[in-house]
């Protein structure tokens, strides 16, 4: 059995396992009392979200010769958002790269390396952004900064070490060349060039850097104001950065897009402030419906029409 496959039950498992400890009726209750107005009103938050992402990720196409529309990149995102939703840890968003490919006419493993350095670089500032929540956190929650900090620092080391393209380039060659990979040494060493190709430097990477930051807060912004319907008060920033810190927790791969996770992470980072675990755990899975089934909905539909006009992805022989 492909334990892989079995990696996003244990989120579920979690999941059910929290609801089961809280008062089912009182969730109910909560969801009820939102306004439907609100409710559709609350399905244009993805909006803002991808808008900024594909401003980012077309800056970092352009900076490694890779041409795409804007409309197409956002159908990109969309097909991201499908094969994350169905796979441990999001890392299904990866094949989007073979849309990518398509569209663009570049080799796959530039495309590869383009998508590599987005989703990095979205993480670090995610890290950034946690490990300053969890400095704020730290005298209720002493054991969260340093775990956080030493990912955010082995994380941002790799990154630059990655765009350091002589070096990391003679690194990754010499594990190709190594009898670890002997059998298929051949059809790894020419993508090698194609994955370095234009590949973006430190400075040129800055501006996607803040525009990434700028999307988080944005996001955490949004749940912020939606947190309204649920009646719950808490300041802003100390809102924003525990969510940062959640969102972090969530990315373990063990669940689909950290559900289950996140909710456990919430409930007990918000207890600080004396919030019921049945609206915390209302609000996120509103917040999960909004920023991760509904795009990966949508996302379903255009990989459909999109897998009709490019065919199907290359199967594994």
């Amino acid at each position: 059995m492909d334990i892989k496959k079995l990696l996003p039950i244990i989120g579920i498992i979690i999941l059910v396992y929290i609801i089961s400890t809280l008062n089912l009726r009182t969730i109910i209750d909560i969801f009820l009392k939102i306004d439907i107005k609100y409710s559709l009103l609350s399905l244009f938050a993805i909006i803002p979200i991808v808008i900024s992402t594909n401003i980012q990720w077309q800056i970092l196409l352009k900076k490694q010769k890779i041409n795409i529309s804007f409309l197409h990149s956002l159908k990109n995102i969309f097909i991201g958002y499908f094969y994350g939703f169905i796979t441990p840890g999001g890392l299904g968003s990866y094949i989007r790269a073979w849309y990518l490919k398509y569209d663009s006419k570049a080799p796959l493993p530039k495309c590869v390396s383009n998508i590599i350095t987005i989703n990095t670089i979205d993480y670090i500032t995610l890290l950034l952004l946690s490990a300053i929540g969890a400095l704020l956190l730290s005298g209720r929650f002493p054991n969260l900064f340093l775990p956080i900090i030493v990912v955010l620092i082995i994380v941002f080391s790799l990154f630059v070490f990655f765009l350091k393209k002589d070096k990391s380039k003679i690194v990754f060659t010499k594990l190709v060349q190594s009898k670890i990979f002997a059998a298929v040494k051949d059809r790894i060493e020419d993508p090698i060039e194609s994955f370095y190709e234009n590949l973006p430097s430190f400075k040129d990477v800055l501006l996607p850097f803040g525009i990434s930051i700028v999307g988080w807060i944005i996001r955490f912004s949004e749940l912020y104001l939606i947190s309204i319907f649920f009646e719950i008060q808490v300041p802003y920033l100390y809102f924003i950065f525990i969510i940062a810190v959640a969102d972090v927790i969530a990315t373990i791969p063990i669940s689909i897009f950290g559900l289950g996770i996140r909710e456990g992470s919430l409930i007990t980072l918000f207890s600080i402030y004396g919030i019921i675990p049945e609206k915390i755990l209302s609000l996120s899975l509103f917040w999960f419906a909004l920023v991760w089934l509904f795009p990966s909905v949508i996302g379903a539909i255009i990989t459909v029409f999109e897998s009709k006009r490019i065919g199907p992805l290359p199967s594994k022989k």
